[in-house]
């Protein structure tokens, strides 16, 4: 069993715990979220402020990119300050085949503002856990 085959197995694995689509966009900010692009020497960077994003601890909230991507985001309480969060961002087909998934884990507080790089993305926004 080569080093290949393990990647594809635990991609697949991880591929199949993500619901087949998002049910739930984040509430709107009361300022309209800013999308930019930034091309630098080497990469390109996706700049999306999602405001405030309200959630709920142990359920999963997701935000629609565009462009076919999504973002999940699930919440964990660690303690009464701090919570740990899975931030996921998603790349889809039309037939809803994943393409391309990043995963990372923070812990954060509730209600700090908060940046977190996601392959081309940077994403930056508030989490209120309610």
């Amino acid at each position: 069993m080569g080093i290949s085959h393990i990647i594809t197995t635990i991609s697949v694995f991880v591929t199949g715990l993500l619901p087949m689509s998002c049910h739930k966009a984040a509430p709107q900010p009361k300022t309209s979220p800013v999308t930019t692009m930034t091309i630098t020497a080497n990469s390109t960077n996706i700049l999306h402020n999602l405001g405030e994003v309200s959630l709920t601890n142990h359920l999963e909230t997701c935000v629609q990119l565009g462009g076919g991507k999504n973002c999940l985001l699930v919440p964990r309480m660690v303690d009464s300050h701090n919570l740990e969060l899975t931030v996921s961002l998603e790349s889809r087909t039309s037939a809803g085949r994943t393409v391309d998934l990043t995963v990372t884990q923070v812990t954060t507080k509730s209600g700090k503002p908060l940046d977190i790089a996601l392959g081309d993305y940077q994403l930056t926004f508030t989490p209120k856990l309610q």
